[in-house]
């Protein structure tokens, strides 16, 4: 056998053995990441904080077993993450896939998916920052979780909602924004918080 041919037929060979190269990933959108990341760790958070409610609208820490801190602590790390996700979108963030809705849009009140898409043209960087503070958020209620301390975990969980509603405001219904002041000028509350 010539000498070339003992370089020329391994490679060949190597190379006829090689997987096919993997397809890239399908790009996630915002709406995909919200509904199926975001939106599912977060009402698991809240069943946790719900079950275990103090009459002050806090977390009773006396009926928490080691499993309701595990399953917190594991739930708001699953949120931590899932958020992450969503801040680490590539650009150019992608509220939909073409021809999809989000949520309400069909109605009088709804903001329609071009819109968001507008708001988050506008400032994808803001809503980033946004992801990355409820990143911190879920982090937070984990280390509360961890510590076993139910006043920080009660505290934390309350605000959650707030944190979810500081980007849904500006990016997702912000012609809810108006409503929402009227109501906070009028009562002298906030009610994304």
């Amino acid at each position: 056998m010539k000498a070339w041919a003992w370089v020329v037929v391994p490679a060949l060979l190597l190379a006829g053995c090689q997987k096919k190269a993997e397809q890239p990933a399908k790009r996630a959108t915002i709406h995909e990441v919200m509904k199926e990341e975001v939106d599912k760790r977060a009402d698991d958070v809240w069943a946790v904080g719900n079950k275990h409610m103090s009459e002050d609208a806090g977390m009773n820490g006396a009926t928490m077993t080691e499993a309701d801190w595990k399953k917190l602590a594991a739930a708001a790390t699953s949120l931590h993450d899932a958020a992450l996700d969503l801040a680490s979108l590539p650009e150019p963030l992608t509220v939909v896939k073409p021809g999809a809705k989000i949520a309400y849009e069909d109605t009088d009140w709804g903001d329609k998916a071009t819109a968001v898409q507008h708001n988050v043209d506008q400032d994808s960087q803001g809503l980033r920052d946004l992801a990355n503070a409820l990143a911190k958020h879920g982090a937070d209620i984990a280390t509360a979780a961890n510590n076993h301390d139910a006043a920080t975990a009660g505290k934390l969980i309350n605000e959650l909602d707030g944190v979810c509603e500081s980007c849904h405001v500006k990016y997702w219904y912000p012609s809810q924004k108006a409503l929402i002041d009227q109501i906070r000028k009028s009562s002298g509350t906030d009610p994304s918080t």
